[in-house]
């Protein structure tokens, strides 16, 4: 017994739905019934700029306030803090991890071990998802100062017009 074209619908309906949820299915799912997967963000954010600032002897509470409270402190290595971020993207299979790991002795920093950190415009670039440029616009550059004497156009001298006193 054939199956009447709106019981092919009601199960086409009713399974459609189940498949785009399987993970396998996304190859050939087209774009539009794909669901919405935010981007994931773990860890501390740490630039380049926060590492230079890093220096040997700070105390705990100076890295603190440099780096922002640290993501991994193990109950078995109290002399060590990991910076550790994750950036998982939502859209394809980029993957961003980078860590920063201090060694404390006598609760100053003894030494310090980075993975390469972005600078900081770049970091909000990647985080934001766009296109980062690796090098920044220069600065427009200035014009020379004029004195109130010279007319910029022409940079010919103005004389001041002097007014004769007044009075007798």
């Amino acid at each position: 017994m054939p199956f009447s074209l709106p019981l092919r619908l009601a199960v086409a309906a009713t399974l459609l739905p189940l498949l785009v949820a399987c993970e396998s299915a996304r190859r050939w799912v087209p774009d539009f019934m794909e669901p919405y997967r935010p981007d994931v963000q773990q860890g501390n954010v740490v630039t380049k700029e926060m590492v230079d600032q890093l220096a040997n002897g700070m105390t705990r509470d100076q890295v603190r306030f440099l780096m922002g409270t640290p993501a991994l402190v193990s109950v078995f290595r109290q002399d060590r803090w990991d910076y550790v971020y994750l950036l998982k993207r939502g859209v394809g299979s980029e993957v961003q991890s980078r860590r920063l790991t201090v060694f404390f002795k006598d609760n100053r920093v003894e030494s310090f071990e980075s993975d390469a950190m972005p600078p900081e415009a770049l970091a909000d670039n990647l985080i934001l998802g766009r296109n980062p440029k690796s090098v920044p616009k220069a600065p427009p550059k200035e014009e020379p100062l004029h004195s109130r004497d010279v007319d910029p156009k022409t940079s010919l001298e103005i004389t001041p017009v002097t007014l004769p006193p007044v009075g007798p």
